[in-house]
């Protein structure tokens, strides 16, 4: 786990020489530009929206086509017409007829008839009132009325009428003109002239690639303009300024050399604030977004990735809590294979779904629950179980919340120490190791008193008092060795301050607790299925059939609610209680300038 050490680059050629710097360093990609003097409000996309809408429209059509060779046929403005043209018309006709099939429902009812032009009728109109069974009595009225039908629930009264009756029964319904015949005529025709916009979408996803390498260009295009707009100039030389890697110097250096062009490399100072870029190996890299979604540690900070591919993978695997659900999630990983291999950041987001999967199949053999069954007394799958006390882990409640306390513990204990690692030297160090100090011993006084260990106990006594001693002292950044009396006092006041923190530290354990009872349920509701399949199941006959229509739905909504479940709280352990304590300074990325369009 490493945040990548930067350097500040300072460029000084001749004006001349500024595009092709640009154009070189954009070849390049790997420095973050500082402006070095204020850009202008951009107006620029990176390519039309238009271009953008339509592009996002035609990726999103169910068949692609295999790209097209042919360059001299790529039309850009003509296919985002075409392309717009299409989607617009596409939204209408679904509006239609999601409108006519509306229509419909109204209309079945009352048969097949034209409504008929006012002028026909002599100055009357034709009123239509759905009136429920149990009021027809009451339908006295001096227009005519004619009851056309009657369900189980309504009878479907025509009013004949000057002016809509006042205070008549029922509910009155608006009916479409045309006659039931042509609405589904209609609905037929919107359905042939879909399919056509259809096949003509699917033909023209042979030119998303070009289109997608023109937006980029486009972009590259805007974003050299952005970053020559940044540059200081005069009529003579210009300078740019950026950050980069300690390992690319020597590129940035050689190109230097090739272009005459007068360099500085130095060390970040103390007052600046460098970006943050992680760099991982790929077996972990997936979880850079985990991390990275919530916040962007700060570049003087630490890189949680690797204990947050670890805990979120935990965490996951405690909230979904069954072997088998892991076996659909490797699977699902096994058939999306080539597609993740594909995407350009696949192989990290594949490595973080295989730990995922990995961890879930292996937690789920050792609580022992395949799709919410058990396996038999003496198996080899039952012989893999963990058992406390002579039960299965589930089964003891109490010990299965004393481990996610205990996992809580371990996790915040862990921010804090590595906070205080990284701030070594430093005597708020010690106020971090405190921290720890304070969370592990309260744990400690909980577990003693559990299991009636005296022994257990006082040494929990112990270290949360000493550690709830050195909190108080040490969680000032104010000087120690000061001849300013005053300094002692307010550092006393910044340490009472922190006693407001353990009601947060106590919450934040016993956020923890989460994950033993999203557990229970997701094995609960499983084994619940389970159960009215079996039910079902004895009747025989199509109960058989039921019975796998209850399991494939049950545990497919058992194990979607065990998805979301297990990336919402697994996220927000990671990021809200983790973070919170051992990620104090929040960054920003680093963001290369470099070429979008392919080579």
């Amino acid at each position: 786990m490493a945040i990548v050490q930067l350097q500040k680059l300072t460029i000084y050629g001749a004006s001349e020489q500024k595009q092709a710097l640009l154009d070189q360093l954009q070849q390049l990609g790997c420095v973050h530009l500082l402006p070095l003097r204020e850009l202008p409000k951009s107006t620029r996309n990176g390519g039309s929206l238009e271009a953008i809408q339509a592009y996002r429209y035609l990726m999103r059509a169910p068949l692609q086509r295999r790209p097209a060779t042919d360059a001299s046929r790529f039309d850009r403005k003509e296919l985002v017409k075409r392309l717009l043209s299409i989607k617009d018309r596409h939204e209408r006709l679904q509006e239609e007829r999601d409108e006519i099939q509306h229509a419909i429902e109204m209309k079945a009812p009352w048969g097949e008839f034209r409504l008929p032009d006012q002028e026909e009728l002599a100055g009357y109109q034709l009123f239509f009132f759905q009136v429920p069974l149990r009021d027809q009595d009451r339908m006295a009225t001096d227009d005519v009325v004619q009851i056309i039908k009657r369900d189980n629930r309504f009878a479907y009264v025509v009013v004949v009428a000057e002016q809509a009756p006042s205070r008549f029964v029922g509910n009155q319904v608006v009916l479409d003109s045309r006659p039931l015949s042509e609405l589904h005529l209609r609905i037929d025709q919107i359905g042939e002239e879909l399919e056509e916009l259809h096949w003509q979408r699917t033909t023209l996803t042979r030119w998303s690639k070009r289109l997608r390498d023109d937006l980029d260009a486009a972009a590259d295009q805007a974003d050299k303009e952005d970053a020559a707009h940044g540059l200081w100039t005069d009529e003579h030389v210009f300078a740019l300024q950026g950050w980069v890697p300690k390992s690319a110097a020597r590129d940035i250096e050689e190109l230097a050399r090739r272009n005459n062009l007068a360099i500085v490399l130095s060390e970040p100072r103390r007052d600046e604030t460098p970006p943050t870029l992680l760099k991982n190996p790929e077996r972990i890299a997936g979880a850079e977004n985990l991390v990275t979604f919530y916040i962007t540690p700060g570049y003087q900070s630490w890189d949680p990735t690797t204990i947050v591919f670890l805990s979120f993978s935990l965490f996951f695997a405690m909230i979904i809590a069954d072997a088998g659900y892991g076996f659909v999630m490797a699977l699902l990983i096994v058939l999306g294979w080539r597609w993740l291999s594909q995407q350009k950041s696949g192989a990290p987001a594949r490595n973080l779904l295989i730990g995922i999967a990995s961890v879930t199949i292996a937690y789920g053999v050792v609580v022992g629950s395949y799709f919410g069954t058990e396996p038999k007394p003496g198996t080899f799958l039952d012989s893999l179980r963990i058992r406390l006390d002579g039960k299965p882990m589930m089964e003891d409640q109490n010990a299965m919340m004393a481990i996610a306390v205990a996992i809580g513990v371990i996790h915040l204990s862990l921010a804090n120490v590595i906070t205080a690692f990284r701030s070594h030297g430093q005597l708020r160090s010690i106020g971090h190791l405190a921290w720890a100090m304070v969370m592990i011993g309260a744990f400690l006084i909980g577990l003693g008193s559990y299991s009636q260990t005296d022994a257990l106990r006082a040494s929990g006594v112990t270290m949360a008092s000493l550690g709830g001693v050195l909190v108080l002292l040490f969680s000032s950044q104010r000087p120690w060795l000061t001849r300013d009396w005053k300094a002692y006092g307010m550092r006393l006041v910044d340490g009472l301050m922190q006693v407001a923190n353990l009601s947060k530290a106590f919450g934040d354990v016993l956020s923890y607790l989460r994950l033993f009872a999203l557990g229970l349920a997701s094995a609960q509701l499983a084994i619940t299925f389970n159960s009215m399949a079996a039910g079902v199941y004895e009747r025989g006959g199509i109960g058989i059939l039921f019975a796998i229509v209850i399991l494939l739905i049950g545990h497919g909504i058992n194990f979607l609610l065990g998805l979301v479940g297990g990336v919402v709280h697994g996220l927000r352990l990671n990021c809200i209680e983790f973070f919170n304590w051992g990620l104090s300074q929040e960054g920003y990325a680093f963001q290369p300038f470099r070429k979008r369009a392919e080579r």
